[in-house]
């Protein structure tokens, strides 16, 4: 049975907008929740960090408890930072995922030595794999973020990572030179084995169909539409999968849900 989670932050940033699944889906969204965090606004990355440390290892605990009581945890949240957290959640209840489905128009690969615009949700990918560099004359705040969920470092060999066209020249380099297999939408299939356990995590904006979901974030042409995700979706079916994250839309400005209830339509597909 799937257990619906979903996490009102972007980057330790409040998005209660999120909440609106809840009024269009057929299945009630467990809001994992902490009330004292109510900014919308940070500024300082260090304080984002501090804050998603407190936010994802709750969402960590909640995703082991789901899966020591046998059923699947399938979350929304503001940012692709929930990986590290249900990956940490599988790890702590001795199901760590044989395989990573990683679907995104961007690398997510960035650390603090190649990234240009010192964006937090340019790294979770590489973090999750334990690239998580320390900045001069600063405290290590992403590993103290990595400690504080619990998470260890996932192999990069049994990653796959689909349809990242939108990468800045250090990130490509340091993606190029490592074990992660990167591929398009239409080769998944063919790198993943009806006996693993596949943990899937999609950011929404890997989809290029504004018509069906025009509330993306970070928008980058020429990728799958919706109806193509959809599909691959229908195929994802008859493998093992463990867990379900997704990257969510810019839902202040999804007022009529219409993204929101496209990206439900997918994961139905996943029921």
């Amino acid at each position: 049975m799937n257990k619906h989670l979903l996490i009102p932050f972007l980057t330790g940033q409040r998005r209660d907008g999120l909440g609106r699944v809840n009024d269009v889906s057929a299945h009630p969204w467990e809001i994992v929740n902490i009330p004292e965090f109510k900014e919308t606004a940070i500024t300082d990355a260090n304080e984002k960090l501090r804050r998603m440390g407190h936010i994802y290892a709750n969402l960590a605990n909640r995703v082991q408890q789901i899966t020591e009581q046998g059923d699947r945890a399938v979350c929304i949240a503001g940012d692709c930072f929930s990986s590290i957290a249900v990956v940490t959640g599988l790890q702590k209840a001795g199901r760590q995922p044989d395989r990573i489905l990683w679907l995104d128009a961007h690398g997510d690969f960035h650390t603090w030595g190649t990234t240009q615009t010192k964006y937090l949700g340019g790294m979770p990918l590489a973090i999750l794999v334990g690239r998580h560099d320390r900045r001069k004359n600063e405290r290590d705040a992403i590993g103290s973020f990595f400690q504080a969920v619990g998470a260890k470092a996932y192999p990069e060999e049994q990653i796959i990572l689909s349809d990242a066209r939108d990468l800045d020249p250090g990130e490509k380099e340091s993606l190029e030179s490592s074990k992660i297999r990167t591929c398009k939408i239409e080769e998944i299939s063919k790198y993943l084995s009806l006996d693993e356990n596949i943990y899937l995590h999609f950011d929404t904006d890997v989809i290029d169909d504004r018509p069906e979901m025009p509330a993306l974030k970070y928008h980058v042409r020429q990728g799958p539409s919706h109806a193509q995700i959809l599909a691959l979706f229908s195929v994802l079916r008859q493998f093992k999968i463990v867990a379900v994250s997704v990257s969510a839309w810019h839902e202040e400005q999804d007022l009529d849900n219409k993204t929101a209830i496209a990206c439900l339509n997918l994961l139905e597909e996943l029921e």
